[in-house]
């Protein structure tokens, strides 16, 4: 009785140390625009992102009472804002990895 219950203990404790790699805990990806100061987000703590005919908005960063930020880009077209969420989904793929 006392093996198995230091055998369930040595899984236990080993289960609770193992580190999970569900997400990346720092995931940057470099908002486009055509300013010379290049300004980066962290995709893990992005919250939502709506697509509109003429912008993309993500909010992120956020807690209670609308505490977070939000960037609006502005784009020509719906596919093109489709190419600027496929482009956070690639480098959330790659922090994943």
């Amino acid at each position: 009785m006392r093996k198995i219950a230091m055998k369930i203990s040595c899984v236990l404790a080993l289960s609770l140390t193992a580190s999970h790699s569900f997400a990346a805990t720092f995931c940057p990806w470099k908002i486009p625009n055509e300013a010379k100061t290049e300004r980066f987000i962290n995709l893990t703590v992005v919250q939502f992102v709506d697509l509109g005919d003429d912008d993309v908005k993500i909010a992120f960063g956020g807690g209670n009472l609308g505490s977070g930020y939000d960037i609006r880009i502005s784009t020509k077209n719906r596919e093109e804002g489709n190419k600027i969420i496929k482009s956070m989904q690639d480098t959330a793929k790659q922090c994943a990895k």
